[in-house]
């Protein structure tokens, strides 16, 4: 007998100095905007340790603590200004930005665009307090912008591929209108969250994890969310609207952690509609997203430790990795330097930018954590090595946490599957079942998988996401064949896209949270595993 339980489930579905500091080869100095940039006077080998300050490349800003600055939030509202329409260059360009907060308090205005992100460096998300800029904004995602001058504002329906992540917000409330692939985690926010500008707004999210909110989730004309390990008040949100799950919560107005209460299908007493909502407690084993963090004049990577039967947020637990033993990546990075790193014990930090890569990347060392930063994507190129095969293929190993990290299928000239990429990411061996570990499971957070989007050329892959080991965790994951692009509005896009599958669970004790998977030409979700 096949049974699982899919929670959260739509199937639609400056140090900014006077001098150069350099030291070892390594030089820090602002640009004219006072923001940091590091180069390199020499290029390191695979296997080198990374510089106290690593190379982060073109797509990364840095920012000091501090008073606003002109400069930088000119910088940054030009981005947005570039990057926020529905275009093909916004929506389906290769541009990735990742912003940086170094612990303190910063007074800048960030509006996120199409592939950017703000992180606090801070050890727990109270070390980095954004607070209002010049522009008296702070962070935030705002409704569309109009599609022409003095037109309307346009719906967040398609406000994909952003998120904030490590930072306490600390001006009075967060808008954050937002639909897929558009996390916020680890955040302490003052105030309301609200999650939809209401009125003619309609966002189709999203995910809130591992936060504390002081005043109420506004859901607005949200269609879904995700909340897990969170302190929140109740949701709220208009009666039989929308679907939206909370795993792990705790009541803030009690301290106790939220009962367990599956009642999508109530009908209240008018029997014409539903509460949508979906209460869950604590997951049996769970562990909080890896993440960089800046103390003492260096990066160092965290990786919180795996916890039992554990509700509300963890800021605390885990142990600390110095970038001696990270090796970060560039544009140009090959898959062979990628593989040749792990192989060696490394962990991968993935700077922001598209990979095209030539071979799959090969993960068979246990405890390796996969970073991507700025919605770093790993595209295949066109080739016979990866006919069959995954992009990203994780061996019978334990420990493996695969982070923030986005893979496109890449060119697919007919829907001949037995041609194609096996799949984006394959866990485990599907020859050689694997249990894994309780106490060590697999991880996988804040994960796309895309077919299609940029109007290009065909594209497809078998499967998105295989799993054939057991022990695999997912915390929000978007698996989707796109369903619109730039040049046919209508569902069937030219070129076309092809893939079998979202999602396939071949193995016991897997567990997938806020999982959204979308379109697949067969179905959407094949599970063939039992205890998940």
């Amino acid at each position: 007998m096949r049974r699982a339980r899919i929670v959260g489930l739509w199937l639609l579905a400056a140090r900014a100095c006077a001098n150069a500091n350099c030291d070892d080869g390594e030089c820090e100095q602002p640009d004219a905007t006072g923001l940091v940039q590091v180069t390199h006077k020499s290029k390191a080998k695979v296997n080198e340790a990374e510089p106290t300050n690593p190379d982060f490349g073109p797509n990364v800003i840095v920012l000091e603590p501090g008073a606003a600055s002109s400069a930088i939030e000119d910088r940054l509202q030009s981005l947005y200004e570039q990057y926020i329409s529905w275009d093909e260059d916004a929506q389906f360009g290769d541009h990735r930005t990742a912003i940086l907060l170094k612990p303190g308090e910063h007074q800048v205005d960030v509006n996120l665009w199409y592939y950017s992100g703000v992180h606090g460096l801070g050890v727990s998300p109270e070390d980095v307090i954004v607070k209002p800029g010049l522009r008296g904004e702070g962070l935030r995602v705002e409704q569309q912008p109009p599609s022409y001058p003095g037109g309307p504002l346009l719906p967040n329906t398609n406000t994909f591929w952003r998120t904030i992540e490590n930072v306490h917000v600390a001006q009075g409330k967060l808008d954050f209108f937002v639909s897929q692939a558009a996390p916020l985690r680890s955040v302490k926010v003052d105030g309301n969250l609200y999650l939809s500008a209401g009125g003619s707004d309609w966002t189709s999210g999203g995910a809130l994890m591992n936060s504390d909110v002081s005043g109420s989730i506004v859901t607005g004309t949200q269609q879904q969310w995700y909340t897990r390990g969170t302190l929140m008040r109740p949701y709220d949100h208009p009666a039989g609207q929308g679907s939206y799950a909370c795993i792990s919560c705790v009541d803030r107005e009690s301290g106790l952690p939220f009962y367990d209460s599956w009642n999508f299908e109530q009908h209240q007493p008018d029997q014409t509609w539903h509460s949508g909502l979906t209460y869950m407690g604590a997951p049996e084993v769970f562990a909080e997203k890896p993440y960089i963090f800046f103390h003492e004049g260096q990066y160092k990577l965290r990786i919180p430790e795996v916890l039992q039967n554990h509700a509300g947020p963890d800021w605390q637990s885990g142990s600390t990795v110095g970038f001696d033993k990270v090796f970060v990546t560039k544009a140009k990075t090959t898959a062979a330097q990628i593989n040749t790193a792990i192989a060696a014990g490394k962990h991968i930090v993935f700077t922001p930018a598209v990979y095209y890569l030539d071979e799959p990347i090969v993960v068979n060392h246990p405890n390796t954590v996969l970073l991507g930063l700025g919605f770093a994507t790993l595209i295949p190129q066109k080739l016979p090595i990866f006919i069959g095969r995954g992009v990203i293929e994780v061996g019978n190993v334990d420990g493996v946490r695969l982070a923030g990290v986005f893979v496109q299928a890449g060119p697919m000239d007919s829907p001949d599957f037995s041609k194609a990429v096996g799949a984006l990411v394959r866990w485990g061996k599907p020859e050689e079942p694997y249990a894994g570990t309780k106490s060590n499971p697999g991880f996988i957070y804040d994960f796309i998988a895309r077919v299609g989007g940029p109007d290009h050329e065909p594209s497809g892959v078998g499967n998105m996401l295989e799993i054939h080991n057991g022990w695999v965790i997912g915390d929000n994951l978007w698996l989707w064949k796109a369903d619109h692009c730039v040049s046919n509005s209508g569902a069937l896009c030219i070129p076309q896209r092809y893939v079998n599958h979202c999602l396939v669970v071949n193995a016991e004790n897997v567990h997938m949270y806020g999982l959204m998977a979308e379109h697949a030409n067969d179905d959407i979700v094949v599970w063939n595993g039992e205890k998940g």
